[in-house]
């Protein structure tokens, strides 16, 4: 089955996760992505998060169905090669620090007249415009100038970092991206003369979701405050502990959800209590609630609890750990597939996003450094053997 971005072909710079993951993102579903990688150690991310065998696990997952080039874009001969793959490419992802392109002179109007219609997508940490638009940054310096960092944790704890050590906002950028990349092949597609650059940003993504306590603030001067694992409404919501030592996550929202609850935990004179009648009543007494319900989930194992929550179509899932996730019989139909990685081994990683029917998921490996260097300049920019050569004899290229 020919997957839906066959034919597109894109160019990627950039580092770590939100910009490439564009490219992953692009290049699962059938994009020609290069990803051009500076000399040496190339892209940080292969040196990022757990090592196995010398090789980063997030740079094997993440880094799949891409070409490397290496090419040294701080030297003209370096820019060369970039402008010359520029003229051959429907899309640009740029996660540089904002303003490094625009000091190699390729600034957008640069980059139009290179190739006047290609899509350009800006991803950064705080944008293209505002104050903070010349600063770099990663996902914990965006969740903590958006509030998501403040607004995680327990209420008297410290901020934490929302997802602990994965870069949610990296991730969901990279998302972003690729969804605006495509909003622009589309907009391409229906003629419109002058594609606008996609500029996305962590800042963005962080405080689009934040956003709803931003405007609560405004209108009525109550600032949100963390508050653990509660829901933002209802009760009970949050982790539980069982006999067994294991934790589930119960979230219990309207109120023919909270009757059948109630009637479960032994609790039926709830009901009638003028205190639980509503939504916000429920969340305003909700340490009550979930002092019970915590109690009465503690006297039973995990299974037993799950089984009697779900009997009553309650929303309630265990707290699986990285180990549990390798033996998830749903996580294994709706979210792996096998692969024989030349790395890792025989093992499973993730099925391209979006999953849609009877798609192809074939798909290589992620690249090695400069693993395509020769074949890209050759075949697709149509340099010579010796040009190559002198390239990389004078360090502009690797290969």
């Amino acid at each position: 089955m020919t997957k839906p971005l066959t034919g597109i072909r894109v160019v990627e710079l950039g580092e770590l996760i939100a910009g490439p993951f564009v490219g992953t993102l692009l290049a699962d579903n059938g994009a020609e992505v290069i990803k051009i990688e500076r000399p040496g150690r190339g892209d940080v991310l292969r040196q990022f998060g757990p090592i196995l065998d010398g090789v980063s696990a997030f740079w094997q997952v993440n880094s799949r169905n891409k070409k490397s080039i290496v090419v040294d874009i701080t030297r003209e001969g370096g820019l060369v090669v970039l402008r010359d793959l520029i003229g051959k490419c429907e899309i640009l992802v740029d996660s540089l620090r904002p303003g490094v392109l625009d000091q190699r002179g390729l600034s957008d109007d640069a980059l139009r007249t290179l190739n006047p219609e290609i899509i350009i997508v800006h991803v950064s940490a705080f944008g293209r415009g505002g104050p903070k638009s010349k600063r770099g940054g990663y996902d914990p310096v965006a969740q903590g100038f958006c509030g998501l960092s403040y607004l995680t944790g327990e209420r008297d704890g410290p901020p934490m970092r929302a997802g602990g050590a994965v870069p949610v906002c990296d991730f969901m950028t990279g998302l972003l991206g690729a969804f605006g990349a495509v909003l622009a092949l589309q907009q391409r597609r229906s003629g419109l003369s002058q594609i606008p650059a996609v500029d996305v940003a962590l800042y963005d993504l962080a405080f689009r979701m934040t956003a709803p306590l931003v405007s609560y603030f405004e209108a009525s001067g109550k600032a949100w405050q963390r508050d653990g694992n509660h829901s933002l409404g209802g009760a009970p919501t949050g982790h539980f502990m069982t006999a067994d030592e294991k934790w589930i996550c119960l979230s219990v929202q309207n109120d023919e959800q909270f009757a059948r609850c109630a009637e479960l935990v032994g609790r039926p004179e709830w009901l009638s209590d003028p205190r639980f009648a509503t939504l916000a009543g429920r969340t305003e007494h909700r340490i009550e609630i979930e002092a019970w319900v915590s109690k009465w989930i503690r006297r039973m194992d995990r299974a037993a609890a799950l089984a009697a929550f779900e009997a009553r179509a309650l929303g309630v899932g265990p707290i699986q750990s990285i180990e549990d996730m390798a033996s998830d019989d749903h996580l294994n139909v709706r979210g792996l597939m096998a692969v024989s990685d030349p790395v890792l081994g025989a093992v499973r990683m993730p099925r391209a996003l979006p999953i849609a029917a009877n798609k192809d998921d074939g798909q290589w490996p992620a690249p090695k450094l400069g693993e395509h260097t020769r074949h890209v300049l050759s075949n697709l920019l149509g340099y010579s053997d010796q040009t190559i050569a002198d390239m990389i004899k004078d360090g502009r290229i690797a290969g």
